[in-house]
């Protein structure tokens, strides 16, 4: 999946508006970040991401660019003993503290004014990813592109498996649905549903489903990429969320 804190692009537009975001001049570089991290589904592999991707070439295209880029390396995620499972959700105080470790490393590096690219892992990095993001910019909003919507809540995952629910920790309409899970003390919600926009979908859980349509989430899925394009959609999402700020759409 990709998920886009829309601290960079929006802010580009937003930037004179808001003034609420620390940063308030172009990033002039990037930092990357690798969190080799699995615990959030049942499969080993996709803790190799960050290594694969920076093999591939990634710091040296984006350098590329013009962009001056730092490297600051992978976070190491210390072991947590008897991790049992707590009301169906797997792993939930493993990846409860890597996402509190990845959350403050995010926070530190956009704060200094960076433009983050986080390397994967497994789709629960998400909620330390863009929690950090929103620890420096308050009003950030959220664009998912990705075939799943990840917002299962532990009540109504069909699996247990916490990458299938990040999105679900963010929101503050889904507080009350949100059981006190051990390892996330920390976690606080802070987007609202308006704050959200999802693209691409194509695979929806019923329980998932129903949250969408009762809190109203704009979404788009992979039938409306095609029949509409994927500039169109995009321009629609962009709309909507600047609609979040009517002095913008005048």
């Amino acid at each position: 999946c990709i998920f886009m804190a829309l601290r960079g692009p929006l802010s580009r537009i937003l930037r004179s508006k808001l003034g609420k975001c620390s940063q308030q001049t172009r990033a002039e570089s990037v930092a990357v970040l690798g969190a080799p991290f699995c615990r959030g589904q049942k499969r080993g592999g996709v803790e190799q991401g960050p290594k694969v991707i920076r093999d591939a070439g990634l710091v040296e295209r984006l350098s590329s660019l013009d962009y001056s880029v730092h490297d600051f390396g992978d976070l190491n995620f210390p072991p947590v003993e008897k991790d049992e499972p707590y009301m169906g959700v797997k792993f939930p105080r493993t990846v409860g503290a890597a996402n509190k470790m990845l959350s403050g490393a995010v926070s530190r590096a956009v704060g200094a004014g960076h433009r983050l690219v986080l390397l994967g892992g497994d789709h629960s990095l998400a909620i330390g990813s863009v929690s950090g993001h929103a620890r420096q910019c308050p009003d950030l909003c959220l664009i998912w592109v990705d075939a799943h919507a990840d917002i299962n809540t532990p009540m109504c995952s069909p699996s247990g498996n916490l990458h299938g629910q990040p999105v679900a920790f963010m929101l503050k309409e889904l507080q009350d649905k949100m059981p006190s899970i051990p390892g996330f003390s920390w976690m606080k919600p802070f987007l609202s549903s308006r704050d959200l926009v999802y693209v691409g979908l194509r695979d929806v859980d019923p329980g998932e489903h129903l949250i969408l349509k009762n809190l109203g989430i704009q979404y788009f899925t992979m039938r409306d990429i095609d029949r509409l394009g994927i500039q169109r959609v995009m321009e629609v999402a962009l709309d909507h969320l600047l609609g979040r700020y009517p002095s913008l759409s005048e």
